[in-house]
């Protein structure tokens, strides 16, 4: 599933509304940040909550012993979180009570911190009886440059929780809005933090078996969220890129690739073209699209997308190119993936 954050100081409403369009379906946010002033959050809370219910958003709270003072509830009144209209909770740190984790699970659905799980813990929840079925774990994001995790960590610390068949939820930046204070995105994975968001969550899911993955940061655009759901749930790879006008025809179709894939190039399912003239040969470089002409013979007609820059051949015609943000994206295109190449 893919989720946005949202922060009360970064309230938008009409961000949610577009969000719910694009598939969105949690609400993540933070009830404990040092930095944020809750002072209105009895009259932001209402309206937050009135708009999610309409669309349909599941709101998943941030959660600590911090929360509960700064919503001016009882400590450990989790009753009062439902009747707020929590429906899951993100349990941050203080929840190694089994019993308690049991407990709320009659009224939640329960996102744990990968930070503080491990195979010993999940040995005793499993006896202790709690429903693992019912639990999310869900790894932090971090604010602060250079602190978020190396991604062998990431898939190091993932192994036991899919051992466990555990749904794993991880953070991407937004590329709207950065959240306050620092302003420098809130990935889990360190690497992330300069990355484009799309081509983030993609890594994620590809190559980490995420199966949630969340917005850290204020606001993300509509078509990173659109381009993440299509990958999410259909493997549709949107790819933005600029052909040369004469292939613009080549825009917007669903593309599927070769089942047997090279490891150079991504060989395109699209039909040949005899004769095609020598046009524009130069250099191939990682990200671009290339038509082979009519000196390839029979293979005259045939696209690639190229996966590492390759000498010069004048077999090849250079026809357009993948947009430098997302070029990174082609490491992940394999025999499942369906291509779409937008206009830039």
């Amino acid at each position: 599933m893919l989720g946005i954050s949202i922060y009360f100081q970064d309230l938008d409403l009409k961000y949610l509304e577009d969000a719910r369009n694009c598939g969105v379906e949690y609400v993540f946010t933070s009830l404990h940040i040092p930095e944020e002033d809750y002072s209105d959050l009895d009259q932001k809370l209402p309206i937050f909550f009135k708009q999610c219910q309409k669309l349909g958003l599941q709101v998943v709270p941030d959660v600590s012993p911090a929360t509960f003072e700064k919503l001016n509830i009882q400590p450990h009144h989790y009753q009062k979180l439902k009747e707020m209209g929590f429906e899951a909770l993100r349990l941050d740190y203080g929840f190694d009570d089994y019993e308690m984790i049991k407990t709320l699970q009659k009224d939640f659905y329960l996102m744990l911190n990968a930070s503080v799980i491990d195979e010993e813990y999940l040995q005793g929840a499993k006896l202790a009886g709690i429903d693992l079925k019912r639990i999310a774990v869900t790894h932090n994001f971090y604010p602060h440059k250079e602190t978020g995790l190396s991604l062998d960590y990431f898939q190091e610390k993932n192994k036991i929780f899919h051992q466990y068949d555990l749904t794993i939820q991880a953070f991407v930046c937004g590329d709207v809005l950065k959240r306050f204070p620092l302003y420098e995105g809130l990935p889990t994975v360190e690497k992330h933090r300069t990355m484009n968001p799309y081509v983030a969550a993609v890594e994620l899911i590809h190559d980490c078996g995420m199966k949630d993955i969340f917005i850290g940061d204020s606001q993300a655009s509509i078509p990173t969220l659109k381009n993440i759901k299509a990958y999410m749930e259909n493997g549709e790879m949107h790819i933005p890129c600029h052909l040369e006008s004469q292939y613009a025809y080549l825009y917007n179709q669903k593309i599927n690739v070769r089942k047997d894939q090279p490891e150079m190039i991504v060989r395109l399912s699209l039909p040949r073209l005899s004769n095609v003239p020598v046009f524009h040969n130069t250099m191939r470089q990682r990200g671009y699209i290339v038509m082979e002409n009519q000196l390839a013979g029979r293979y005259s007609g045939e696209v690639y997308i190229i996966k590492e820059d390759l000498p010069f051949e004048a077999r090849t015609n250079v026809i357009g190119f993948i947009h430098p943000e997302y070029v990174d994206i082609v490491d992940y295109i394999d025999a499942k993936t369906t291509i779409i190449l937008e206009r830039l």
